[in-house]
């Protein structure tokens, strides 16, 4: 008998590499947690939300990438007016829902807003007005 094996020859008690496992487990599950709690929770799901709420490192940066979602969608929405507008020589009537992008901006779920008579067309959410 080995001085590392049980007197029984099986293994008893955890292995260094079995302990790593679970607290690595623990902080990914800690860490989705207080990112979703950065996020607003899921109790807070239902409400709009707007940038400067996030408190925690994860919850910043889910905002963040909301928000460049916002911004890459209005520029989605500008060059499909543009293309309507060369196709048609006048701004389109509305907001065409088949043109596969996103109507609502991510972080508050309002509807972008569109001036047909002038082409532009906007995020409504505060501190999105410059994209």
């Amino acid at each position: 008998m080995s001085a590392w094996s049980s007197p029984r020859g099986k293994h008893s008690g955890f292995a260094l590499i079995e302990i790593l496992v679970v607290i690595i487990l623990i902080g990914l599950l800690a860490g989705g947690y207080f990112a979703l709690r950065g996020r607003g929770g899921p109790e807070g799901e239902s409400e709009p939300r707007f940038p400067g709420e996030a408190q925690t490192l994860p919850g910043k940066a889910i905002q963040k990438g909301e928000s460049v979602e916002c911004m890459n969608n209005l520029s989605q929405l500008r060059q499909m007016i543009q293309m309507e507008t060369i196709d048609t020589e006048s701004y389109p009537p509305a907001l065409d829902p088949n043109w596969r992008v996103a109507l609502k901006c991510p972080v508050s779920g309002y509807a972008y807003v569109y001036d047909p008579a002038s082409g532009q067309v906007y995020c409504p959410t505060p501190g999105h007005e410059k994209y």
